[in-house]
């Protein structure tokens, strides 16, 4: 029988590992450059990230689905000093992480076991930015693309923040749709943004598109850093355009 937790050596580097769950990949990490996210849908999370707050200063960051901790790892690497809590349901998985791969001295990144449903209604925010990655292969529990879900989770965020949703979607953008729907739902006065390759947010294939919602306004210069800085192509659906494809022509 094989392992249900494996980490595969990358062949485009020497010193990334692809997390494995199942034989399904669910996370990418390169320990000794955690400021290289390899996964599409991490850069454009790495995007947010870099734009929230003040340049360079600590957030407050709060990672629902933890994963490798890859961007809990990034955090620590580009904002020295930030508190970050990371909920993650797979007890099993997380030690397996932190023992192959301990956290960085100094990284003020504390892991919880537990799950994202009930932590939103526990956990005490504020936080600058929140990170909704929840998965079990390639599926989200459907809790994630609720109101109540949603609200806990916009509940948690600073006036100023940003929240932002991971969403792996099938042609046809059907999952994107609920979440943003959700979301819009559960505070109209959100700013919405989904960043993606152009394929994908056209609904012509599948794969990830990064959802971000802010109280207020979204931060300065994140639609030039998410169209220009990579990975290209990239494309984002907002205002209008976003509206047509959330609630089709009123």
């Amino acid at each position: 029988m094989e392992p249900r937790i494996e980490f595969e050596t990358d062949v485009f580097s020497a010193t990334g590992l692809t997390l494995l769950v199942e034989g399904t990949a669910q996370s990418h990490v390169d320990p000794v450059d955690p400021t290289r996210l390899f996964f599409e849908y991490t850069r454009r999370i790495g995007h947010v990230i870099d734009s929230a707050g003040e340049q360079g200063a600590p957030l407050r960051v709060l990672h629902l689905g933890g994963g490798a901790l890859t961007l809990a790892r990034y955090v620590a690497a580009t904002r020295p000093g930030s508190p970050q809590l990371v909920v993650e349901l797979d007890g099993e998985l997380m030690g397996a992480v932190l023992t192959r791969l301990p956290l960085p001295a100094g990284a003020l990144v504390e892991v919880v076991v537990g799950d994202a449903a009930s932590a939103v209604g526990e956990l005490t925010g504020p936080f600058d930015v929140v990170i909704v990655d929840v998965y079990r292969k390639l599926e989200a529990p459907a809790f994630v693309a609720t109101v109540p879900f949603m609200s806990g989770c916009l509940g948690l965020t600073a006036l100023g923040g940003v929240l932002v949703v991971n969403v792996a979607d099938a042609a046809g953008l059907g999952r994107l749709r609920d979440q943003a729907r959700a979301v819009a739902r559960a505070d109209p006065a959100a700013t919405l943004l989904v960043a993606g390759d152009p394929s994908v947010l056209s609904g012509a294939d599948a794969g990830n598109a990064v959802l971000v919602a802010g109280r207020g306004a979204l931060p300065a210069g994140l639609r030039e850093r998410l169209l220009t800085q990579g990975p290209l192509p990239s494309a984002l659906l907002e205002g209008e355009r976003l509206d047509f494809v959330l609630w089709g022509a009123c």
